[in-house]
């Protein structure tokens, strides 16, 4: 089988679907895609993971890519597939990394998987959507996504069956319409071609099945996550760009005022997405600063 696409069964009779990227024999760090996207989100350069010697493991939440849907799931039950998927692959020690909606992921499975979890990094994180002004900055149609998955989460499922749509159509359509939605602070991180088609080839597999499990990811991250971030003991890297629209710097802010053993950057002039051109520094930081 094909090192992108894996699949291990789940105790619950689930498939679980991941993508192993880099370093076969290095430090094991899992991935947790943004909203909508797959296990194929990864570093551009897979020279960089070779480099620093690290083993990606880039894994599909529920109902993406090649996940089965898991009904009715709770946040803090990802970090139980993430402990399978450990075990299945012999590991007793793993870092963790998420990129936006990947980000509260990342913090269930640092909550419930102390032992397991060294460190774990948050990138553009969003933050629990309940605290105070959360919705300050964001753009209106992110605010009416964010809003309508606490709210009215059948609208949360129309906006996303349009996205699916889009993404699903013509490539080179989907790529003009992903570039022109996105803000000019994001701009320098999608000039390079490759980036943008592992974006759109990512989103792309992300709504392979569909798009009510991407709508339900919506309704997990924005309402109650089931845990407080004063109770999580691994140490969180949060990495957020002052300019961020997707999601404003102040839901960073909020991460690091809250979660004990922080180490917080925040990155002047960049964007939501300037992981694609960070990954190094990162998982760097990530795995080999203490």
């Amino acid at each position: 089988m094909s090192k992108i696409n894996q699949r291990i069964q789940l105790t619950d009779g689930r498939f679980l679907g991941f993508a192993e990227y880099g370093d076969e024999n290095g430090k094991l760090v899992f991935h947790f895609h943004g909203s909508g996207s797959s296990r194929l989100e990864r570093p551009t350069s897979i020279d960089i993971l070779n480099t620093i010697g690290i083993r990606f493991i880039s894994v599909d939440r529920p109902g993406h890519g090649l996940s089965d849907i898991h009904s009715k799931r709770r946040l803090l039950d990802w970090a139980n597939d993430i402990a399978e998927l450990a075990d299945y692959l012999n590991a007793h020690e793993i870092y963790v990394t998420g990129h936006s909606a990947g980000g509260p992921h990342v913090l269930a499975c640092a909550h419930q998987l102390p032992e397991l979890v060294i460190a774990g990094a948050v990138i553009s994180s969003v933050a629990p959507m309940s605290r105070k002004n959360a919705y300050d900055g964001m753009p209106i149609m992110n605010q009416l996504l964010a809003r309508a998955s606490r709210y009215a989460p059948w609208l949360t499922k129309q906006v996303r069956r349009m996205m699916r749509n889009m993404v699903k159509g013509d490539t080179e359509k989907a790529t003009r319409q992903l570039m022109s939605s996105i803000p000019p602070a994001d701009k320098e991180a999608l000039y390079d071609a490759q980036n943008v088609e592992i974006l759109v080839a990512s989103i792309r597999e992300g709504f392979r099945q569909g798009y009510e499990a991407v709508a339900e990811d919506d309704i997990l991250i924005n309402n109650e996550w089931g845990f407080s971030l004063v109770h999580i003991k691994p140490r969180i890297d949060i990495w957020h760009g002052d300019l961020d629209v997707n999601v404003p710097k102040h839901a960073g802010e909020y991460l690091a005022a809250n979660i004990p053993n922080n180490r917080a950057i925040f990155l002047p002039n960049k964007g939501h997405f300037f992981v694609l051109n960070q990954w190094k520094e990162i998982l760097e930081k990530l795995v080999y600063e203490r």
